[in-house]
């Protein structure tokens, strides 16, 4: 995975993603087994657990909207907000929207950058997010805009890939992840260098239990962090207690 760029410019990840846009379900879905739609079921159904007064809640990096739409099956009276760099992947999450019959006024798109983002400070109940965080590059500066855009006592929840540590999980993942994942992602997409990105993206970005440092330094309280599916990715749940730096 060396050969690979790490660089995180909002135009480079902006344009992967809109050329991978029209197989992103159906591979994410694919190399997952169709575990990542039960993630994000835990994660949301977590967050409302620790919010349940949760009513706006603003998705960054929506993508083409499972997490959002995770979180309105959950929660139907709740309001989300899906805000992405990625114009085709809103495209299809629009689409998506309008196949469920789902109002627009539940579920809002804006294109934008999580890093200076388009709203009001103290907008939010919650702010979330579904392995988009990896791909910023400046973590703790998306700290500092989920922390000014939240209301005071809101919650972030970051769901993200990490890599499993009990080494009978670990080498056979690994294999699958950065050897078969990158394979067939490249094929089914025609763009082999957005799914050699993944892994190698994984491999570089911090590790769970680092979140938390990240998210006290911006005003958080941690409240919950788990692993899902031995390790391979988690959910990290904070709460704003404090005015940021």
């Amino acid at each position: 995975m060396s050969d690979v760029s790490l660089e995180k410019s909002p135009q480079r990840i902006g344009s992967m993603f809109d050329r991978i846009a029209a197989t992103y379900d159906f591979l994410n879905h694919f190399l997952s087994l169709g575990v990542d739609l039960w993630w994000r079921r835990q994660a949301v159904q977590a967050l409302w657990r620790y919010a349940p007064q949760t009513r706006t809640a603003l998705d960054v990096a929506t993508g083409t909207g499972d997490l959002a739409f995770a979180a309105l099956c959950h929660q139907p009276q709740a309001i989300v907000v899906g805000l992405d760099l990625s114009r085709k992947m809103l495209r299809i999450a629009e689409q998506k929207r309008r196949a469920r019959s789902i109002p627009e006024r539940r579920y809002g798109l804006i294109a934008g950058d999580a890093l200076s983002m388009p709203f009001r400070d103290s907008t939010f109940d919650a702010v979330m997010i579904a392995y988009g965080i990896r791909n910023m590059p400046d973590t703790a500066q998306a700290f500092r805009e989920f922390h000014r855009v939240l209301r005071p006592g809101g919650h972030v929840l970051i769901l993200e890939f990490s890599l499993p540590s009990h080494p009978l999980f670990r080498r056979p993942y690994l294999f699958y992840f950065e050897k078969v994942l990158p394979r067939l992602g490249g094929w089914v997409s025609r763009d082999g260098e957005a799914y050699r990105y993944l892994p190698a993206s994984v491999g570089a970005f911090i590790r769970p239990e680092a979140m938390s440092a990240f998210g006290a330094a911006a005003g958080f309280d941690p409240q919950r962090i788990r692993l899902l599916t031995g390790g391979i990715t988690y959910y990290w749940i904070g709460r704003c207690t404090k005015d940021g730096p």
